[in-house]
């Protein structure tokens, strides 16, 4: 274990000489690493497109217009009844059957 006393009580530690303050040169970009060039000159600076459309977009302030949600999704429809067709220009008309609900044709004078 070394002893204490063997140190003198004297020590000298080294300083350097304290430099001269100068300015810094101004930083482009606001110092933040990214080196992207900010212009802060103008006295009014204009909105770039899309947060000037966020900021002057329609403001919901009707509480019934806040609390709106989407769409209304309805289930889907039943299938037609068999005595309807689904006719297309593709498709001629289908023709009814020769005794359709009873319904006979009016007689015929002759």
């Amino acid at each position: 274990m070394a002893s204490i006393s063997g140190m003198p009580a004297t020590a000298t530690i080294p300083v350097s000489k304290p430099r001269p303050w100068r300015p810094s040169p101004p930083r482009l970009g606001g110092g933040g690493g990214n080196g992207g060039l900010v212009v802060e000159c103008s006295s009014r600076p204009k909105k770039k497109a899309t947060a000037h459309h966020m900021k002057t977009r329609p403001k919901k302030t009707q509480p019934w217009d806040i609390r709106r949600k989407g769409p209304t999704i309805y289930p889907p429809l039943p299938p037609l009844p068999p005595d309807w067709t689904l006719v297309t220009e593709d498709q001629p008309l289908p023709q009814p059957p020769p005794d359709a609900g009873g319904l006979s044709p009016a007689p015929s004078a002759s």
